[in-house]
């Protein structure tokens, strides 16, 4: 089946290549050898605000960049996000972006007396790609993967099913490690997972 993919690069990296991005266009690569559809978006080239200055208290206009990734959201049957784990966590810019992209209205409803009827964005799927530096089984055994799940949560949230998380682990270690990864993260490109 040909899905509409979203890639989205969340390092905040500007003047150099960063290994998401490296990850990000070798999902690409797949997934257009496979026939998807693919549009990427790299964080750090968009101009917006990360901070939800009065939270939900007040209205925060939506920048154009935000906009026209809304409607990539939209246009997508899967999305992925390829990011590096900062403190255990998403890089402030994904947490920033998450913030003022998938608001309510858009993501989810705030007046829907059924918990399930909130989500506003079902039908689509996601697939989160953290790379970091230790093993990627010791983040799930010793730190039980917070960071990540906590991310996964707000897609469920949003409707998003399935929710999956995709561990890279000792992304330092050289060039046999990284080239592992790299062909990992392609073959899911091409399966559209």
């Amino acid at each position: 089946m040909t899905e509409r993919i979203l890639i989205i690069n969340g390092n905040p990296a500007r003047n150099r290549r960063s290994f998401s991005e490296v990850l990000a266009c070798a999902y690409n690569e797949g997934a257009l050898s496979s026939g998807h559809e693919v549009r990427m978006v790299k964080l750090a080239d968009l101009d917006f605000d990360p901070i939800l200055h009065e939270g939900y208290h007040a209205v925060q206009v939506v920048e154009p960049d935000l906009a026209d990734v809304q409607a990539s959201i939209q246009w997508a049957s899967h999305i992925v996000f390829v990011y590096p784990m900062w403190q255990f966590n998403v890089p402030a810019l994904v947490k920033g972006f998450c913030e003022r992209a998938f608001t309510p209205g858009f993501a989810y409803r705030t007046d829907a007396k059924n918990p399930l009827d909130a989500p506003l964005l079902k039908g689509r799927s996601v697939r989160l790609i953290q790379t970091m530096g230790m093993p990627g089984a010791v983040y799930w055994l010793a730190f039980r993967a917070h960071g990540g799940k906590a991310f996964k949560n707000l897609f469920g949230f949003c409707g998003f099913k399935p929710v999956r998380l995709s561990t890279l682990g000792l992304v330092e270690e050289g060039p046999e490690t990284r080239q592992n990864h790299i062909a990992g993260v392609e073959n899911l490109g091409r399966k559209g997972a």
